[in-house]
């Protein structure tokens, strides 16, 4: 469980582990030397000890922000049931965890050991999401995961011809569910060997929105999902007294329950091409091997850490045919599924040395390959499900090669100054893409002061420049893209950055402060079309003060602004309308505790202020040279208080506040009509108001 971590482990069957649990634990003679194996937050030593909380709230909404991770997304009452425990006896130590068993949000966690032998790991847990909650739609799901519409409905070429609309519409939350199965264990044979496996099982299916489009009309789409993810990583390793070797294997599998997304089309379209289909995420697999050791020696304090890992992809599904319009002949799949595979290669070396008593220096390498073996064949393109491009297209198979190399050391100059310094350098080679061989150069420093134990000051900045062999504006153009364009992640860039942070405990006063400042500016001065620059700043400060044993206040606050610029070109040419985005973030926070108000009572208040605003200007393009700003605000106020009834019994009552509001001119007033050539799912921006109360009882079993 999360209290209790064990400083060596290994691993065994699992049901090898989960019987041993089971049995009475072996006395210290008979198990092997835990002289090296401590427990770094026991809390005590032989015994048990749990504790047990029930509790009823009633949330006054229904509010999807709200719930979303939390499980409170309904108006209503909820019980729910919290509750921990730890065991331990000789050799043996046993934790278990339950949280929030009563709503959707539940984690439950299981944890043993017996040091110098064994340990394990059982652990489930569900996290709900919730995006929209006034979404609404005329689709059914039906069978093989097709939306069918209504039994009666009239097709139209714009949404105002609908006139089936308003009598077939049905609310549809968009909202999804994650739950997680976790298994692992670690076993120790022998004194320098660890065996180690652990399993992880992710299941994901819910609701959400898919585009759906048919020439210049578009559906959103209640797309409905259901995929799993099985993690396998197990392995050996050994440890010697200036070392350890590791040997690992690791296992991803993905599997998606639907092979496509269907739908039936409520605009009028071309015979045959009344329903459409998109793929879905293919099965896949990937599967690794990986050394990892490390080996120190006493000459110049040298540490060396090596890891090599090959891996390999693999996905095979099913390809779906060109088109669903049985009136649309083409030409066979060139085959039936992509067959596609990538092998990858990873290398590091890493060396920590310490020359001088009063200097280090770390150097470090990296390469890693993803190659790309899928084939490129000829593929068929049809439009809208109604007719043949009459062009041939490859499939892109991207690959790589990326070396990394990093050396930093630090020198203390003084008792109270440190001074450090890197530069970090990245080669790129790709295939298939606009940019083949791109570098980034990076040089940086630090200073670090601390004149006494009660301040310390930190500055840090430094310069990055981005360069590539050139943009192939042949295969933009070939890709049919603007050949003036700019991918950011490929342009030229030269970034500035700095950063300075400062601490400070006053030495006559039970008070805390800490401040932190964060700019860096992007030049993309060689990119015509598309990011052209980019500015952050980020300030942020905390307080908080001890005003007595018992109580303590604090405070907390900053902001960030994020401005950008682009241009881009209406007529497939030069620039001709250009952007300017500003994003601007504040927050403001600050609470007290009080424990032990009349010996009984422990009292607890926070509040949380939060603001987002964007802010869009275009100059050119002959649209709108101003948008309506977009605006999120946060205000959460929390109230506890804890009244201790006896030495094992306490009564926790909770009170909560939430207003969360967005201004979003792109949901606003936008039924699902109101777009001629959209049928939207009506989602409106968010205008949550939701209170919380509730009581809970906790009693204390055992020594506390």
């Amino acid at each position: 469980m999360r209290d209790i971590r064990w400083t060596r482990s290994g691993s065994l069957p699992i049901l090898t582990i989960l019987a041993s649990a089971l049995v009475a634990p072996v006395s210290e003679s008979a198990s092997p030397d835990t002289s090296e194996w401590k427990c770094e937050r026991c809390p005590f030593a032989n015994g048990y000890q749990a504790d047990l909380t029930a509790g009823a709230s009633y949330v006054s909404e229904d509010a999807a922000t709200f719930g979303d991770a939390t499980g409170y997304d309904e108006k209503g009452g909820y019980l729910n049931v919290d509750g921990s425990g730890r065991y331990a006896a000789d050799a043996y130590r046993l934790s278990w965890l339950v949280e929030d068993l009563g709503l959707d949000s539940r984690v439950v966690e299981i944890e043993g050991a017996r040091p110098g032998t064994f340990d394990y790991r059982l652990a489930y847990s569900q996290i709900p999401r919730h995006k929209f909650d006034s979404t609404s739609t005329i689709f059914t799901h039906a069978s093989d995961n097709l939306l069918a519409l209504p039994s009666a409905w009239t097709f139209a070429n714009t949404t105002s011809g609908f006139t089936d609309l308003a009598q077939s519409l049905v609310s549809q939350d968009i909202e999804s569910e994650r739950k997680t199965l976790e298994i692992g264990g670690r076993y120790l044979p022998t004194t320098p060997f660890r065996l180690f496996a652990d399993y992880e099982r992710q299941e994901h299916d819910g609701t959400n929105i898919l585009g759906g489009s048919y020439f210049t009309n578009s559906s959103l789409l209640p797309h409905r999902f259901d995929y799993q993810t099985d993690q396998v990583d197990a392995g050996i390793r050994y440890d010697a007294d200036n070392g350890y070797l590791k040997l690992a294997y690791y296992g991803s599998f993905f599997q998606d329950q639907f092979l496509a997304a269907s739908w039936e089309n409520p605009f009028v379209s071309a015979p045959g091409a009344e329903s459409s289909a998109l793929a879905e995420a293919p099965d896949s697999n990937f599967q690794q091997l990986m050394l990892t050791g490390s080996y120190r020696t006493t000459a110049l304090d040298t540490s060396i850490t090596f890891s090599a890992a090959m891996g390999r992809g693999k996905q095979d599904d099913a390809l779906l045919p060109y088109t669903t319009n049985p009136n649309v002949i083409t030409t066979p799949l060139p085959q039936s599924s992509l067959d596609a595979e990538i092998d990858t290669t990873n290398l590091a070396l890493t060396v920590v040395s310490r020359p001088f008593p009063k200097a280090r220096v770390k150097l470090a390498i990296r390469y890693d390959e993803r190659d790309n073996k899928t084939s490129q064949l000829p593929w068929t393109r049809v439009i809208a499900d109604s007719f043949l491009s009459g062009e041939t297209e490859l499939n892109v198979p991207y690959g790589y090669d990326r070396l990394r190399l990093n050396a930093s050391a630090d020198y203390r100059l003084f008792d109270t100054v440190r001074a450090s310094a890197g530069y970090d350098y990245t080669a790129l080679d790709r295939n298939l893409q606009e940019v083949a061989e791109q570098t980034e150069d990076t040089g940086w420093g630090r200073l670090d002061w601390r004149p006494n134990s009660y301040l310390e000051l930190t500055a840090r900045g430094g310069v990055s420049r981005r360069d590539n062999n050139g943009y192939d504006e042949s295969l933009a153009a070939g890709l049919d893209q603007n050949p003036l364009m700019r991918k950011y992640n490929l342009a030229y860039r030269y970034q500035q950055f700095g950063e300075l942070s400062a601490s400070a405990s006053l030495p006559k006063l039970p008070i805390a402060i800490s401040a932190r400042a964060f700019y860096a500016d992007d030049s993309y001065s060689s990119s015509q079309l598309g990011l052209t620059d980019s500015n952050e700043l980020r300030v942020a400060a905390d307080l908080s003060w001890s005003v007595s044993e018992k109580a303590s206040i604090y405070l907390t606050g900053g902001f960030e602004d994020i401005d950008t610029q682009q241009a881009g070109s209406a007529g497939f040419s030069t620039p001709d309308w250009y952007g300017d985005y500003s994003d601007k973030f504040d927050n403001f926070g600050g609470g007290f505790r009080v424990a032990g108000m009349g010996g009984k009572v422990d009292l607890q208040l926070d509040y949380t202020h939060a603001i987002g605003t964007t802010e869009i200007d275009v100059t050119g393009g002959g649209g709108p040279s101003q948008f309506p700003d977009l605006k999120t605000t946060l205000d959460s106020l929390q109230a506890r208080i804890l009244y201790h009834w006896s030495e094992k019994l306490e009564v926790g009552l909770q009170l909560r506040y939430e207003n969360f509001s967005t201004d979003d001119w792109a949901l606003q007033g936008v039924a699902p009509d109101t777009l001629p050539t959209i049928l939207t799912l009506g989602a409106q921006p968010y205008d949550d108001d939701v209170w919380l109360a509730g009581i809970s009882f906790r009693y204390l079993i055992g020594e506390q």
